[in-house]
């Protein structure tokens, strides 16, 4: 009886202590134990160690709706030329939105049509790239969506600082052609962020006239470049936006495209003119 009774206390004990409920796992399995251990290891907001760049931290956020199809070579190409010139301390990181829903196993809703490609990371040209030349263009706009996870999942842990150790503002850089198209109010929501934080900027690429996106510029103190049609001003909005001297892509450019050479001399006198030749004077 008294074995009875020890054995009706330890199971109520173990109810009622144990972190995963008996009602839940009631028969051991493997899937229950995967659950258990996830349960015990998941990292609580104050485990998770921040990431420290001691340079830029810069996430460039691309628009790959199927409007920017004749932006998006050009995007690319741009890139190539910027990204090997940022500083060694400079560490980018890649999110796309809008891409057509079913092209990548992560996006199955227009209106969540949102991924990090590529995170932060110096040197990060292969990963820029990569991500650009994979993705598929076609989807929607969701763009208050798109900052909230850029902002609120990406940047959450991640901490800039100068050559001083002072801390630096993380850098958000927008390149869209439209405007929200998900029902979401951007502006509202940066508002709303910067109310309770000063660490982000935004710089915003718009191509076409649209400027309803101006505001978050204005509200994070970034820099806003309209591009009416011109590729030139798409190029020097990304080299402003990157802080590289302006026209460093147009002279690249110009360097590689360059049918010109340098003529080979006719005759290759070793020997000075006046080993050669006698001079007379008049």
């Amino acid at each position: 009886m008294q074995k009875f009774l020890f054995s009706i206390l330890l199971i109520l004990f173990v109810q009622a202590f144990c972190p995963v409920s008996a009602g839940e796992f009631r028969v051991y399995s493997p899937d229950a134990y995967k659950q258990i251990t996830k349960y015990n290891n998941s990292p609580s907001p104050s485990r998770i160690a921040p990431t420290r760049i001691h340079g830029e931290a810069i996430e460039l956020v691309v628009d790959y709706s199927g409007s920017m199809s004749g932006w998006i070579g050009v995007a690319r190409e741009t890139l190539d030329i910027i990204i090997p010139r940022l500083p060694q301390s400079s560490a980018v990181a890649l999110r796309l939105f809008g891409e057509k829903p079913g092209s990548n196993p992560e996006i199955t809703n227009v209106c969540q049509s949102t991924r990090l490609v590529s995170n932060f990371r110096k040197n990060n040209q292969s990963g820029i790239e990569n991500g650009l030349n994979d993705a598929k263009l076609g989807g929607g706009t969701p763009i208050e969506y798109t900052l909230r996870e850029t902002i609120e999942k990406d940047l959450r842990y991640v901490r800039a600082f100068d050559k001083n150790s002072t801390n630096k503002k993380k850098k958000i850089i927008l390149v869209t052609d439209g405007a929200e198209g998900c029902g979401g109010d951007p502006c509202a929501y940066i508002r709303e962020v910067m109310r309770t934080r000063r660490d982000i900027t935004i710089d915003v690429i718009q191509v076409g006239f649209n400027n309803r996106l101006m505001c978050l510029a204005d509200e994070t103190g970034g820099t806003y470049h309209q591009v009416n049609g011109k590729r030139a001003q798409f190029e020097t909005a990304f080299e402003t936006a990157f802080d590289i001297p302006a026209g460093t892509v147009a002279a690249q450019k110009y360097a590689e495209n360059s049918t010109y050479k340098k003529p080979t001399p006719k005759y290759n006198n070793t020997k000075p003119m006046s080993a050669k030749y006698k001079f007379v004077n008049y």
